[in-house]
């Protein structure tokens, strides 16, 4: 187990990556007439944000006759996206990142305040900010393992399984204060992603 705390100004966005978030494709950037609202919702982005990521790393068990899927821990990772990535690890990275309950709640006020286009942009570049929380952690992995990394699989793509992410939120989830909801699967806080990194020979 590893905990990373990161200051949410040490990463670095594109900004064609929040631009594209909020609906601006092909623009590549803010437009002028949004750029003012843009920047106060970066700046309050920036001050509350709480970046950390947990990550353990767990052997995968030998195969068995009726195996599916790959086997970590107490769970069997199934489907053609596991299989296609993580199928000849020997190693799986279990990652859970989050950006705080904090920036959460100043969304949803501004929402309630019917400051609808501030609680929009906050949430889209919250949604961006983790994500590339999740990269910049990612890319420390693989400048120090040995070992050949797959892609950073996530539950909710293609056929991996979204409840995944209650094994997320037990395992991993009580160090950083992340919970999974029994029905939804879905985290709170809601800035929260999940991933599986396969590491083979």
């Amino acid at each position: 187990m590893e905990i990373f705390e990161i200051p949410p100004k040490d990463v670095e966005i594109p900004q064609r990556a929040i631009a594209a978030r909020m609906g601006f494709k092909g623009v590549g950037e803010i437009p002028d007439e949004f750029r003012h609202r843009y920047d106060e919702a970066m700046s309050i982005a920036m001050e509350i944000a709480k970046p950390v990521v947990a990550i353990e790393d767990f052997p995968v068990y030998p195969p068995r006759t009726s195996q599916k899927g790959i086997l970590i821990d107490i769970i069997e990772i199934t489907g053609t996206l596991a299989k296609s990535q993580l199928g000849n690890s020997v190693e799986v990275t279990a990652m859970l990142a989050t950006l705080g309950s904090d920036l959460d709640d100043e969304i949803a006020k501004f929402h309630e305040d019917g400051e609808e286009l501030k609680s929009f942009m906050l949430d889209a570049i919250g949604s961006e900010l983790v994500e590339y929380v999740a990269r910049r952690v990612d890319g420390e992995l693989r400048s120090r393992k040995s070992l050949k990394g797959s892609a950073r699989i996530a539950p909710g793509y293609v056929d991996l399984s979204i409840s995944l992410n209650a094994w997320f939120a037990s395992k991993l989830g009580k160090f950083i204060s992340v919970r999974s909801d029994p029905q939804s699967f879905t985290f709170l806080p809601r800035k929260t992603i999940s991933a599986f990194i396969g590491w083979s020979n």
